[in-house]
């Protein structure tokens, strides 16, 4: 099938991984990139600020870039925008008989069956829901926060096992992961309400999934963060992570962590939490380029992220013993290192 040419709108280095994966979305390959001049990415490389030469130039002229292109991705980005001025955007574009592929909004849309089968749990003769022993290998990511690089992380992850020939079924953090032909994180995880029910209809989510998909490995982002960022900015207090934890029992962690000067020693120390507090062991750190920016955070009130260039994440990840999130060398060894694991927790004999 012909993939539709599309623009994606606007740009930030938070969406770096659209562009990145293009080339394994099912439907749409991402030609243009468009930001708004004020923001400081155009006339540059979409990896520019991290040191990355991807080779897909930034633009500053929306019209021109909806020439020879048929979707406009609409994305949410960690800069804000304006809500009438993005509606202007869009108006131009479906004046311009483009089709609008808003992936702020697609989470509900792509969740509704799932929530309807989710609806009847299996359970024991009291009635009582029952966790189902899901009979393959599972590989989680999980991160400090957002803004870590997990869904690189599962990208990568991704890659080893489908070039290896694996099948694989996956539960993507994002709300848009259809687009790369996988499973978006459950709409009914997300919801005010967390506990032992959501706990359980996760599980038979994921049995489910590999039943029906008769798979050799399960890969799960959990979006979110392991524990409250501040006490200022709880982030959930980590229970979607810590009822993911409840729910599946991984062969191998991936803890994806915002830049910050680790030592090797806080890094130990942070495994040594999760292992108390979410019962795996980590097996893997990548450590990202983007870090939170409290100065600013805490006179607007939002979260508002910094980008570290490559060559400071590389230096910082080789000093504290893990993996730098965009380095190639990096992501090569990890993904040796992850299936030579596997076959060392004898949970992955096929390889």
């Amino acid at each position: 099938m012909k993939k539709k040419r599309a623009l994606l709108f606007p740009y930030d280095t938070s969406l770096l991984h659209m562009v990145t994966n293009s080339n394994m979305m099912l439907k749409y390959e991402i030609v243009n990139v468009v930001s708004l001049k004020s923001w400081g990415y155009c006339g540059e490389d979409v990896g520019a600020k991290l040191g990355l030469n991807i080779g897909m130039t930034v633009q500053d002229d929306f019209e021109k870039a909806l020439e020879g292109v048929s979707t406009v991705i609409i994305a949410d980005t960690n800069i804000h925008l304006d809500y009438e001025l993005m509606n202007l955007y869009i108006s131009k574009a479906i004046g311009d008989g483009k089709e609008i592929l808003d992936i702020r909004c697609l989470s509900e849309k792509c969740d509704s069956t799932v929530d309807e089968k989710m609806m009847h749990l299996d359970t024991d003769p009291k009635n009582v829901p029952q966790l189902k022993d899901i009979n393959k290998p599972i590989v989680m990511i999980v991160g400090t926060g957002e803004n870590t690089g997990k869904f690189d992380a599962q990208m990568y992850v991704r890659e080893a096992f489908i070039s290896g020939g694996y099948k694989v079924s996956q539960i993507g953090s994002k709300s848009y992961c259809e687009l790369w032909g996988f499973h978006s994180f459950p709409q009914f995880m997300s919801g005010e309400k967390k506990g032992t029910k959501e706990i359980v209809r996760f599980n038979h989510y994921v049995n489910r999934i590999v039943t029906s998909e008769d798979s050799d490995v399960v890969i799960i982002g959990v979006p979110g963060g392991v524990a409250p960022i501040s006490d200022k900015v709880y982030d959930d207090f980590g229970l979607t992570n810590y009822m993911i934890a409840q729910a599946v029992n991984p062969d191998y962690v991936i803890l994806n962590m915002g830049f910050v000067h680790y030592s090797k020693q806080y890094i130990e120390a942070m495994i040594k939490v999760l292992k108390c507090r979410l019962g795996y062991d980590v097996d893997s750190v990548f450590l990202s380029n983007s870090f939170i920016n409290w100065e600013v955070t805490d006179s607007l009130d939002r979260l508002v992220y910094t980008t570290m260039p490559m060559d400071i994440t590389k230096c910082e990840s080789k000093a504290c013993g893990c993996y730098a999130l965009h380095d190639k060398e990096d992501i090569g060894i990890f993904k040796k290192q992850m299936l030579s694991t596997l076959v060392d927790y004898n949970v992955y004999n096929a390889i």
